[in-house]
């Protein structure tokens, strides 16, 4: 029996694409997509950006007196957000599949991961790692600026053997990385049970089932573990909420990557890290986005 779901987007300028995510985050239960606006140039070819047009925030509610309930929810919060256009499009449940096909390509992040669909045939070039992913409902396809920043960080902070925390993992892509630049230990977490399923399915795909230690929940200050690298690619208010905990969980010495904010945003992030006895490192700007790493010292 099929199911009939409506696939609500919000079409926003790219300034309000974060905020925007998070007001239909607080209401959605599973969660959205932030889309940039790219066109694919074919199967091999990757994607090229259009500077300057709108983002599209998807989310998807069924065609219910719940799903009605939460789209109402979504225009009244919405009204805050000038420019903010809300559209929505019926689609059966056997649809989601190939809705997510026609918007993934092939990805070069400008280091050494290039990220595949899973449905499509590439063979990367002979320094490239490849991370053959299918995102499902769940964020983190390298598409997105903040993505790349980490990915391309985590190519930089991770050695031999180092243990790796992704916090808000998504779809799995930067624990699914750090694996395949060489961490011997990679944990992630994420608060969306759809979210670790997928990162699950997704390592299962890169041939690491089992050596991904994957779990819904949240970042504590008590966690029990410390690592050389942790990355928490968020976004601003997250990332500030959760710095006593990070400045716990990254080992002395270690490196903390946040991204999921725009550079406008450093100056807040940077306070709450500092407080948390983590220091500035390095800072990565890709458009308005911006990645960031901190050192444990003490």
């Amino acid at each position: 029996m099929t199911t009939l779901w409506y696939e609500i987007t919000a079409t926003t300028p790219a300034a309000l694409a974060e905020a925007v995510a998070a007001a239909m985050r607080d209401i959605v239960p599973g969660g959205v997509t932030v889309e940039e606006p790219y066109e694919i140039l074919g199967i091999d070819q990757g994607v090229r950006l259009r500077e300057g047009e709108p983002y599209q925030i998807r989310a998807y509610l069924p065609a219910s007196e719940l799903g009605a309930v939460l789209t109402d929810d979504l225009r009244t919060s919405l009204q805050a957000f000038a420019g903010v256009e809300l559209t929505a499009r019926p689609f059966y449940e056997q649809d989601w599949s190939e809705s997510w096909r026609q918007f993934f390509g092939v990805v070069e992040t400008g280091g050494r991961i290039v990220v595949v669909p899973s449905w499509v045939e590439h063979e990367p070039g002979p320094d490239q790692l490849a991370i053959r992913l299918d995102p499902g409902q769940a964020f983190g396809t390298g598409h997105h600026e903040t993505t790349r920043l980490c990915l391309r960080a985590l190519e930089d902070a991770i050695r031999p053997g180092s243990s790796v925390l992704d916090v808000g993992t998504g779809s799995g892509i930067l624990a699914i990385a750090a694996a395949l630049l060489g961490a011997s230990e990679v944990s992630g977490i994420d608060i969306d049970p759809v979210a670790v399923d997928v990162a699950r399915q997704n390592a299962a795909e890169n041939g690491l089932d089992g050596r991904l230690q994957l779990r819904a929940g949240t970042l504590k200050a008590d966690h029990a573990v410390a690592y050389d690298v942790v990355v928490a690619n968020i976004n601003r208010d997250a990332n500030v909420s959760l710095a006593r905990a990070f400045g716990d969980v990254v080992n002395p010495g270690g490196m903390l990557i946040v991204s999921g904010f725009l550079a406008e945003d450093v100056g807040a992030v940077t306070g709450a890290m500092n407080a948390a006895g983590l220091r500035c490192a390095e800072t990565r700007h890709e458009r308005d986005w911006c990645a960031m790493g901190f050192r444990r010292f003490v």
